[in-house]
């Protein structure tokens, strides 16, 4: 099913200009089935996987990892191939979790205006339909303009918060910040 296509990998280059969402247009036959997923192995090294539901176009490459990716809790390391089948079977939920870390705009015009924090996190009461006990990553991003808070559990799934940081940091305990990691 799968084609070797390196045409599709340009969906890495939209991912990083920022703007963009998953699925997206296929740049190979122009449907809205294209999805990336990014590895990341260490600071610097990733895997980048690339590929269209639609046409069966697709690409893996190592590279360098944006600094925007952050590896999701669900994704089975030990399912890490150059054939992006698996990915394909949890498309929807890896969709969700590029969306909610693509930048809104160029990264590099974002970095010196824009602060991110993550925090890994548990519930300890319910809050805005998570209920106590869920498991997933606080991300707070501060553009000096709006500050906005969404919480990713580990099914890929994305809530924006609209309780003031105060609220919710009463209702988490916060088990690691991403500097912990």
């Amino acid at each position: 099913m799968w084609k070797d296509n390196d045409i599709i990998m340009d969906i890495f280059r939209k991912a990083n200009e920022g703007g963009t969402r998953f699925p997206c247009q296929c740049p190979v036959c122009r449907n809205p089935s294209a999805h990336i997923y990014i590895h990341r192995h260490d600071s610097k090294h990733c895997g980048i996987w690339t590929w269209c539901t639609a046409c069966g176009a697709s690409a893996h490459l190592s590279g360098e990892a944006p600094g925007w990716w952050r590896n999701p809790d669900f994704v089975d390391a030990d399912q890490l191939h150059s054939d992006p089948s698996y990915f394909n079977e949890i498309s929807d939920k890896i969709d969700q979790w590029v969306n909610s870390l693509l930048p809104a705009q160029n990264v590099e015009a974002a970095k010196e205006d824009t602060m991110e924090d993550r925090f890994h996190v548990v519930f300890q009461e319910e809050l805005q339909g998570i209920p106590a006990g869920a498991e997933g990553t606080i991300v707070i991003r501060n553009d000096f303009r709006a500050l906005e808070i969404n919480f990713i559990g580990t099914d890929g799934k994305t809530v924006r918060f609209n309780e003031t940081p105060e609220k919710i940091l009463q209702a988490v305990t916060v088990v690691s910040n991403r500097f912990d990691r």
